[in-house]
This record gives structure tokens, C-alpha cells and sequence, in this order.
């Protein structure tokens, strides 16, 4: 077969080992005339990107049997091979590990033979078959040949040939396949005669051409051919069919028997469907997999209302229709506004698999429903379940029938079950969806506009299909002007729902949840006792007050009417009191835990909001997370979907006083205030406290046993500590507002985050103003000015520092008006001016040992002596600075500053290697890195990392500094230093070539 070998290349630049050897530039074909030099160029092509080692690379040229001098005469063939290649000589490299050639993307024809099948595959499992014929059909191009025909034979060359031969050969297999699935019969016919001439003893070919006899109505033909194949595999292979060959005889004379037809009541696909093609193919294969008499595989796809569920389940009972021939049966069981009786469904099922007649018993009638799928390749698509007692009586006995079953509730005592949760589609996915309803012109026009409305819906498909749609009918409309007037509604989900008049929804025959018009009565919308246990849609009316109970009663007309709202609605409007056996409200709980923010929260903060225990807490939230209200985001961390976020917030507006709703949050900003404070005594035990921090609550029971614990807590509640402080400004909550900011610096600090703080420390300065706290104002300007000095904004970060200085004068604080200007000197040090610093430091160290000792006194004299020894050393003053290093080092250890003896041991340590004097540093760089270790200094850990490495690289000991900084390296990609990782890895790789 012929073709283009590369449609990839960029470059102009082709190898292929798909035929005979290939090398190909901008000016033309590169010929290799010597046999050994094809043999190693194709070596090194098969092997790339990995180096192949010298030795390797011998035994492959000489098939095993290197002569001696083989390392020279290697050599020599490389050198010959480099002049052969003209300008792409350079791509032939020599490592220290070997040899390797160099491959830019779409250069070599195996890679994009990969690429290309990879595409084809992805195409099928997602239902585009004829772009699968065409990924496929340019893969196959690629072949111009036997693969690596012009070069010599040997062990190694023989078994890429046999490797590439059976790729090839699967590869056409599944196109024809693909073909099949399309109808082309008559074309693949013979294609398929072919393949099962050269491969006899496969049996793949074989049943591809079996079917495609049948389909063409060429059956008789099939069956002759089936004897034909067995004869062959018994006469001349000694075996007997297998499993594939044998279900394809079978299905043939299936065809033949007096069965109905088969049922295919699958709703039309949607042709806006985007992503999730790694569900649909896992999930596809968990279908199709087990053999006749497993128990039948069932599938529970959950996710909250308009996820895209049914849709999901639809496009993979569309794609799965030749793997299921005797039927499709798609039921719709009444969700959760109006589940239907299992016997009911039970006589729907019958009646669509062509049986007429059933006992009215319905144990009976339940097994005659088993009976007649025994044995039959049937899908059931059971949509939007109520629970699993629902169902229970509709699932087959055994394979090969096969059960989807959708829900907006996890099934969990439905056993056997496969669950797959459909969650938010990417923001990718989401574009690409939106592109697909508006076009790709206008998609292309505004993709900034396009990706900011994907972001406003949440990765939800029913939301991207409704504004979809809007811009689909206003051809004139931009999708900036549909972005802004979202904005300007303030609430997504009101802005979006406002957009749909009906026709926004093109699977509205999908997402219906309803009952079956074809097959219910009125008497299936109500609601056995068998099927709604726990599922009432109402709540004990002593537990709401009048107002919420109106609310809800509004809420349920709205989803009656709305594409948007009303399936999130019907989810909360199904909230009953209790869980779990537990006294706890679960419509409330969702509406509480709504207004702590969309950032993924603990049990422990979930059991702060509602004013439960935690073992309340987890049987609320894990009752949300059942019925898809509430999102899984990590172990042990919950969050919201931001519409259903909103369509909360909105309820508890409306049905929780304000009063309430204020505590609410006001317990939750004061469990992460707490813990905090707990954390922070932790973090950095020498912060001398002010007195007006007294009235910080205690965390009870102490959260932390030690330092590690603190960490990682900290590490987790994150994110939730600061937007708490945004919270408590919003709340008008002065006190906590100012609170937080002191007991996060450290902690931020230490993990290199200090920009984050920015914000919280401008609103904790105007909130001590506000409460008459000169000392917290001043503490927590001195706070932002290191911040200011972390980001490099050395001016505002010194002007700063000067800002507190008049709050410290009025509170008399004569240690704490010395202790800015010490910090402002310090910054002077940052800025590049190191001698500037130093004669400013030792002015201050002077005043500091004049004053009557205090702990804290002891604590700045601490910081002043360290920024002092580094001011001395970058201005020229090493030998002075050592002086010091004894007095900062036991100053340090006596008032047990972790993070600062930490810093001072690294410095000597740098100082000492600096001065040629590598082996004393090293000693002291291990102890910093032990410190730094002990408090989670991930930061500070990274930089005595990187400086070990320096000090054991001046001392020949490459491995070792090679080890620290590569660990170094990982340190600050962690923490997404990307200058410093560069700067590492250059480091490393002159190690490397050293």
C-alpha cells in the first residue's frame, strides 16, 4: 500500500521504517547505501527517544556476534552514518548512556501511525465512524512496504517485523470493523476474503467476514463459509473454534429463528455531545464484556440534574446497537417528581420485547421478564431511578442482556452495580461543546468571550445548551454581549434559565422526566410503598417555618416550567428530614453549607456551619452526595457545583432568617479562626501575642498533637482560611477580620504564599482602625510590608513599614516602633543595598542591647543579627559576618526560633562553602535542612537543598549535589517556582555532561 509517509511533519524532515528504510529532508531523499549503516539508523529509530547503549547497539548490527573492535568500527559506522544524513547528520547524538537520534513530532512514520490509530479508536468509542474510517484508512497509508525490507535480518530486526506486521493487521481488522458497523458490506466483502486467506488460523478475520455475508443477506453463504474455516482450523491447526468465531455462527442462526423483532427504542443521539470518551469506552467495555451466563452487567450513571446522564446513556447504547442485535430497550421511570411502580415497568419491558400476555402475579410476571431475556443480547436504558427497590425487578438474570440505569441518586444497595458519576465537563470540553451548537466561525471569532461562558456554566451541558442555543437563533447576538449580560444579572443560573423559551433544549425528548406517554396511566405517577421509602418529596412540616415551606412550594412550580432550575429543584425539593437514622435537616444543611463558599470544604467545617457533631455532619453531607447535590472533590473534602451553589444561596435567602444565616457563617469563620490560632502557636511559638488576641476562642478538643499534624491541616484548609477572611469582612465581622491575618502570615510564609495575603492584611488594617486597635493596625501593616518585600515591591514595602510606625507611637510600643524601622532596614538589605543595611542594622543592634531585656526584645535582636550577617557578607564583609554567626546561632536556639536558626545555619553554611571552605558548610547546611524539615518548610527546605548541592559540587562529590538538586528541583515545581526549577535543571544537566 502506498501513500504519504508523514502528514505530521512539520519540518520536511521524514524517517520511516514502514517499508524500506526512509530518510527524506527538504532537498529530497538521503539514500544510505551500507547495509550496517541502515541497520543502525533503524536501531536507533525503533529504540527513539531512548539512548541505546554501545554494547546493545553492537549486538543489533552483528546479530549477537559483535567481532572484537566492534566499539570502533561502531564508531566509525556512525561517523559514516552522520555524512550520509548531510545536514540531519547533527540528530545522531552520543550520550553518556548511548546513542540516540533525535525526533521532532510527525517526523517518524510509526509515531504517526500511533497517533493516527489512537484517533481512530477515540473516534469510535465516541460514534464518529467515519472519522474513524479516515483515522484509520491514513494510518494504514503509512505502509509502503514489509517493514524495514532493505535492511539486514537478524533477532532484533525480525521481531520489529513480526510486531509491526500484526499492528498492521490488527489495524485493518478494526477498520473493517468500522466499515461494517457503516453498512459498506460490499465493499469490505472481499477485502475481508483476502485477509482470512493469508491468515488462515485467525479467527478475527474470520468472523468479521461471517457477519458481513449475513448482513449483505448473503446467510447460507455464511454458514458455508463457518465450515469452511472449522474444517481448515480441525484439519490442518488440530483445534476447534473459539469463542469469537463460534458467537458469529451463532448469531447467524439466530437470524433464522420465529423471535419479534428486536425492539430499538434508544431516543435519536444529540449531535452537540462532546467529551467524556474515556467513560464511554470503560463503561462499553464493562457491557459488552462478560460471557453468556455471568451475571449481567449493570451500569449506574449518576450525576445532579442536567449533567447530561440520559444523554450519556443514549450515545452509548447508539454506539453499543451491533453488540446488542435482539434489542434496545429504553424506559423512563418517572425520577423523582413521579416514580413509577416496578410491576408497571416490568409490563413495559415485556410488552417492548413483543410478549403480549403476563400473569397479573408479578412475581411471576418479573419472571417471565427474566426468562424471556435469557440468552438474548438485549440493552436496557433504565432512565432517571428513584432507588434501587425501583429497579430491582427489571434487571436480567444474566449476561448476555445488559442494564444502563441513570439516577440523580447513587444506588448503593443495588449490588453487582459499576457506578460512574458524570461530573462537570472541562472548560475545553465545554468550549468545544458550545462550538459545535454556534458554529466554528463564530466560535473562532471570540474564544476568549466563547471560554469565559463556558466558565459561567459550569461545565454543565444542559446550561451550555440553553445559551448555545440562544446565540444559535440570534445570529447577530456575540457571545461578549451574552457573557456581559450574565454579569450584569449577577446570578448564573436566574441569567441563564431566563434564556430558554423552550427551544433552548434540543434533547428535551431525552431529558424528560416524565413517564412514558406510550405505555403509563395516571395511576403510574403514584407512589408504592415498595419504591419510595426515604424518598419523599415533602419534609416534616414541624421543622420548617412558614416562609420556607412557601418556598419550597414556589420552588416546585418552578421546576415544573423551567429547563434549568427545575431539575436541581426537584433534587432539593426531595430533601426529607433525617439521615442516616439522625435528626438532621437536610434541606436546611444544603442551604446552610451553600454559603461557605465554593471551595472545597471538610467534614469538620461542614459540622461548624450547621452546628451539629461531626457524625451529623457526615450524614448530611454524605446524604447531598448521594443524591448529587454535593461533589466529592478529594478525600474527605466536599464542594458545590456553582449553579447549584446559587440555586441554594437563593433558597436560603428566602427561607432562612438572617439572623440564622449570619451564625451559620459565623461559626464556621470562627472553627477556622481556632484552628488557626492552634496552628499558628505551632508555626512560629516565639510570636509575641498581643494582649487583644485574648479573645481568640480556643479550639476544643486541641486540634493538633504536634507540629506535622498542624501542617498538614493547614495545608488542607487552605484555601477556606482565606476566603474566611473575606467573609468576615463581607459579614461586617471586624474582630475576626483582623484576627485572621495574624495567625496566617506564618503559615503562609513558610509554604512561599505570602502574596495570597495581600488582601486579608489591607482588610485587617481597616478593620483594627475601625476597632480602635492601633497595635493590631500596626502589626498587621508591618505584616503586609513583608509581603510587599516578598513580591519585590521594596518601595511601598519600606513606606509601609513607615506606615506603622504612627500606630506603635500612639500605643506607646517603643519595642515595636523599633522593630519596623529594623524591618525597613532589612528591606533597604533586599533592595541592593546591602552596606546601606548593614551600618542601619548595627545602629539598631546597638539601641536593641541598650533596652531592658523582654522576650520579645530577645526575638528581634534575633532577626536583626541574621539580616545583619547577610547585609555584611553581600557587601563585602565575610570574615565580620562569621564574627557574629556564634552569638545569632545560640541567640536563636534560646528563644527556640525554628524557622530563623534554620535560615542563620543555611547562611553560614553558603558562607563558609563561599570561602573555600566547602567541608565546614556542609555539616551546617544538613542541620538547616533537618530544621527547615521539622516545621514544613517546604521553601526554606528547597534552598538548603539547592545550596548543598553547590557545596558537595565544589567538593567533586557530583552524584550527591545531583541528588540534592534534583530534589530541590521537585521542591520548587511543587510550589511552581518555574524560574528556579529552570535554573536547576541546568545545574543538573552540567552535572550530567561533567
Amino acid at each position: 500500500m502506498s501513500g504519504p509517509i508523514l502528514s505530521g511533519s512539520m519540518s520536511g524532515t521524514r524517517f520511516g521504517v514502514l517499508g524500506p528504510l526512509l530518510v527524506e529532508d527538504s532537498s529530497g531523499p538521503r539514500p544510505i547505501a551500507a547495509a550496517r549503516q541502515r541497520a543502525v539508523l533503524a536501531a536507533l529509530l525503533l529504540t527513539a527517544p531512548r539512548a541505546v547503549a554501545a554494547a546493545d547497539l553492537a549486538e543489533q548490527v552483528w546479530n549477537l556476534e559483535p567481532p572484537a573492535g566492534a566499539a570502533g568500527t561502531l564508531h566509525s559506522y556512525l561517523s559514516r552514518l552522520r555524512g550520509a544524513l548531510g545536514p540531519l547528520g547533527d540528530r545522531v547524538r552520543t550520550h553518556s548512556s548511548g546513542y540516540t537520534v533525535e525526533l521532532r513530532a510527525g517526523e517518524l512514520d510509526i509515531d504517526v501511525f500511533r497517533g493516527l490509530r489512537d484517533r481512530a479508536r477515540a473516534a469510535t468509542a465516541r460514534g464518529d465512524l467515519e472519522g474513524a474510517t479516515a483515522a484509520y484508512t491514513e494510518a494504514l497509508a503509512l505502509w509502503r512496504g514489509a517493514p524495514l525490507a532493505d535492511v539486514p535480518g537478524g533477532p532484533w530486526r525480525d521481531d520489529a517485523v513480526r510486531y509491526w506486521d500484526e499492528q498492521e493487521l490488527l489495524t485493518r481488522e478494526e477498520l473493517f470493523e468500522v466499515e461494517l458497523r457503516l453498512g459498506r458490506t460490499s465493499a469490505v466483502i472481499p477485502q475481508l476474503r483476502v485477509l482470512v486467506g493469508e491468515n488462515p488460523f485467525r479467527e478475527r478475520p474470520a468472523a468479521l467476514l461471517l457477519g458481513a455475508l449475513a448482513a449483505d443477506g448473503r446467510r447460507a453463504e455464511a454458514l458455508a463459509e463457518y465450515q469452511r474455516v472449522r474444517r481448515v482450523l480441525v484439519e490442518e491447526a488440530g483445534i476447534e473454534p473459539g469463542e469469537q468465531l463460534k458467537a458469529a455462527f451463532l448469531e447467524i442462526l439466530r437470524e433464522g429463528d420465529d423471535r419479534p423483532d428486536a425492539p430499538r427504542l434508544l431516543p435519536a443521539d444529540i449531535p452537540d455531545f462532546t467529551g467524556r470518551a474515556d467513560q464511554l469506552a470503560a463503561v462499553a467495555e464493562v457491557l459488552t464484556g462478560p460471557e453468556p451466563g455471568d451475571p449481567a452487567p449493570v451500569v449506574v450513571v449518576t450525576g445532579p440534574g442536567g449533567i447530561g446522564k440520559t444523554s450519556f446513556a443514549v450515545r452509548l447504547g447508539q454506539q453499543l446497537r451491533p453488540e446488542f442485535p435482539d434489542g434496545q430497550v429504553f424506559v423512563r421511570l418517572g425520577g423523582l417528581r413521579a416514580p413509577r411502580r416496578p410491576t408497571e415497568l416490568v409490563s413495559e419491558v415485556l410488552r417492548a420485547l413483543g410478549v403480549t400476555e403476563f400473569p397479573g402475579d408479578a412475581d411471576k410476571r418479573t419472571a417471565l421478564l427474566r426468562s424471556t431475556l435469557a440468552d438474548r443480547r438485549v440493552l436496557l436504558v433504565l432512565d432517571d431511578a428513584t432507588d434501587s427497590a425501583q429497579i430491582r425487578r427489571l434487571l436480567p438474570a444474566s449476561a448476555p442482556a445488559a442494564v444502563i440505569v441513570t439516577s440523580r441518586r447513587r444506588l448503593p444497595g443495588l449490588a453487582g452495580q459499576v457506578p460512574v458519576e458524570l461530573g462537570r465537563l472541562p472548560t475545553d470540553q465545554a468550549v468545544a461543546m458550545l462550538g459545535r451548537i454556534i458554529g466554528a466561525d463564530r466560535a473562532e471569532a471570540e474564544p476568549s468571550a466563547l471560554r469565559l461562558l463556558a466558565e459561567a456554566c459550569g461545565g454543565l451541558p444542559i446550561a451550555l445548551r440553553i445559551c448555545g442555543a440562544r446565540l444559535a437563533q440570534r445570529r447577530g447576538r456575540s457571545v461578549a454581549s451574552l457573557v456581559a449580560r450574565l454579569e450584569a444579572v449577577g446570578q448564573r443560573l436566574a441569567g441563564i434559565d431566563a434564556l430558554d423559551d423552550g427551544t433552548g433544549t434540543s434533547t428535551s425528548s431525552i431529558t424528560s422526566t416524565g413517564s412514558s406517554s406510550s405505555t403509563s396511566t395516571g395511576s403510574s405517577t403514584g407512589t408504592s410503598s415498595s419504591t419510595s421509602s426515604g424518598t419523599g418529596t415533602g419534609t416534616n412540616p414541624g421543622t420548617e417555618l412558614p416562609a420556607a415551606e412557601a418556598q419550597r412550594t414556589a420552588a416546585a412550580a418552578t421546576a415544573e416550567r423551567t429547563a434549568l432550575r427545575g431539575p436541581l429543584e426537584e433534587s432539593y425539593l426531595a430533601l426529607s428530614y433525617g439521615a442516616a437514622g439522625r435528626d438532621v435537616d437536610l434541606a436546611r444543611a444544603f442551604r446552610l453549607l451553600s454559603l461557605i463558599g465554593g471551595e472545597r470544604f471538610s467534614l469538620p467545617a461542614a459540622a461548624a456551619v450547621l452546628g451539629v457533631d461531626e457524625f451529623d455532619a457526615d450524614s448530611a453531607v454524605e446524604h447531598l452526595v448521594q443524591v448529587s447535590l454535593l461533589e466529592p472533590s478529594a478525600p474527605e473534602r466536599f464542594a458545590f457545583h456553582p449553579l447549584i451553589q446559587e440555586l441554594a444561596r437563593g433558597h436560603a435567602a428566602a427561607s432562612d432568617p438572617g439572623e440564622a444565616r449570619s451564625e451559620a457563617v459565623g461559626r464556621w469563620t470562627s472553627w477556622c479562626l481556632a484552628g488557626a490560632a492552634a496552628a499558628d502557636r505551632l508555626f512560629d511559638p516565639n510570636r509575641p501575642r498581643l494582649a487583644w488576641e485574648a479573645w481568640i476562642p480556643e479550639a476544643d478538643p486541641a486540634p493538633f498533637a504536634g507540629l506535622p499534624e498542624a501542617g498538614d491541616w493547614f495545608d488542607r484548609e487552605s484555601a477556606g482560611l482565606l476566603e474566611a477572611a473575606a467573609v468576615a469582612v463581607a459579614q461586617g465581622d471586624h474582630a475576626t477580620a483582623a484576627a485572621l491575618p495574624l495567625v496566617l502570615l506564618q503559615g503562609f510564609r513558610i509554604r512561599g504564599r505570602v502574596e495570597e495575603l495581600e488582601e486579608p492584611l489591607r482588610a485587617g488594617v481597616e478593620a483594627a482602625i475601625k476597632l480602635g486597635e492601633p497595635e493590631v493596625a500596626g502589626v498587621q501593616l508591618n505584616s503586609l510590608a513583608i509581603v510587599y518585600g516578598a513580591l519585590g515591591r521594596f518601595d511601598e514595602a519600606i513606606a509601609t513599614f513607615g506606615e506603622a510606625v504612627p500606630h506603635y507611637e500612639s500605643a506607646g510600643l517603643v519595642e515595636r516602633v523599633a522593630q519596623a524601622r529594623i524591618n525597613a532596614a532589612i528591606t533597604v538589605a533586599q533592595s541592593g543595598r546591602p552596606g546601606e543595611a548593614a551600618e542601619r542594622l548595627k545602629d539598631a543592634l546597638a539601641e536593641l542591647d541598650a533596652l531592658p531585656a523582654t522576650p520579645f526584645l530577645s526575638s528581634l535582636q534575633v532577626s536583626v543579627m541574621l539580616a545583619l550577617t547577610e547585609a555584611l557578607r553581600d557587601s563585602g564583609n565575610p570574615e565580620e559576618a562569621l564574627d557574629l554567626y556564634p552569638r545569632l546561632l545560640a541567640a536563636a536556639e534560646a528563644v527556640g526560633d525554628t524557622p530563623r536558626l534554620a535560615i542563620a545555619w543555611g547562611n553560614l553554611g553558603k558562607l563558609h562553602a563561599k570561602n573555600g571552605r566547602a567541608e565546614e558548610g556542609i555539616p551546617c547546611i544538613d542541620k538547616a535542612l533537618e530544621l527547615h524539615r521539622s516545621i514544613g518548610n517546604r521553601d526554606g527546605e528547597g534552598y538548603a537543598l539547592w545550596a548543598l548541592g553547590e557545596a558537595c559540587a565544589l567538593l567533586g562529590q557530583r552524584d550527591r549535589a545531583r541528588g540534592a538538586w534534583s530534589e530541590a528541583r521537585e521542591i520548587f515545581l511543587a510550589l511552581g517556582r518555574q524560574g528556579y526549577v529552570a535554573d536547576l535543571a541546568e545545574l543538573i544537566a552540567r552535572a550530567d555532561v561533567a
